[in-house]
């Protein structure tokens, strides 16, 4: 929501209370300050002695004190002995006006076998104004949902697929299903992170409205969250 940014946000938490004598939080809280203070204008997640990017994060572990992962991209910032701030650092940039704007009526389905389609023609009919459709590996969903992509279609939902592997990314082209969804006017979400395809879906609708603006919103990488 954002956008490109002139100087660090940063986020980070920890997974035993402060309270408690082995707690990650002091730690976490004393990077997380340093990091604030680096030439890393992006919003991150600072955890377990890394900087994450945002957007390109999501949650591994509820046990580890390593919480978090970013499986497409390295890390922003290694804190060890030595602080490593890596060259795929975005370059700062000067803030714009805050657009708050938001369509939360989205939705995300996992694909799985014997889905029954019928769930995800009710969601549509049930006022949802995005779908993001997590198929397997490069994008592929089953033949059975296509009825659902056309009546998306239909509807003007929109259709977002991302893959549920933590490594690679969406080619509709590679396999029948994927080609399929293609056809029916599905938006491929490249290699983000389905945390990452609901948001920018949310912010897109508000924004961008249903039509080619969308899709050329999708394609782009607005903050580091796609490889373009």
């Amino acid at each position: 929501m954002l956008g490109p940014l002139p100087k660090p946000v940063v986020f980070t938490g920890s997974q035993k209370p402060l309270v408690d004598a082995r707690t990650d939080a002091r730690q976490n809280l004393v990077d997380a300050a340093l990091v604030a203070t680096l030439a890393v204008p992006e919003v991150s997640i600072v955890f377990h002695s890394r900087a994450l990017r945002g957007a390109r994060a999501t949650k591994k572990d509820a046990w580890g004190f390593g919480a978090f992962d970013s499986p497409q991209l390295a890390p922003l910032v290694e804190l060890g002995l030595d602080v490593e701030v890596a060259s795929h650092v975005r370059a700062p940039a000067e803030l714009g006006a805050f657009d708050d704007r938001l369509e939360p009526r989205v939705l995300a389905v996992r694909v799985f076998p014997g889905l029954d389609p019928l769930l995800v023609r009710g969601a549509i009919r049930s006022g949802v104004k995005g779908l993001v459709l997590e198929g397997y590996g490069t994008g592929n969903v089953p033949r059975a949902l296509l009825p659902a992509l056309e009546e998306a279609k239909a509807h003007d939902v929109p259709v977002v697929v991302v893959s549920q592997c933590w490594r690679g990314f969406v080619d509709l082209g590679r396999y029948e299903g994927g080609a399929m969804a293609d056809d029916a006017g599905a938006i491929s979400a490249g290699d983000m992170t389905v945390e990452a395809a609901l948001a920018k879906l949310m912010v897109g609708l508000a924004r961008h409205g249903t039509g080619d603006a969308l899709r050329e919103y999708f394609a782009s990488s607005a903050v580091g969250e796609r490889d373009a």
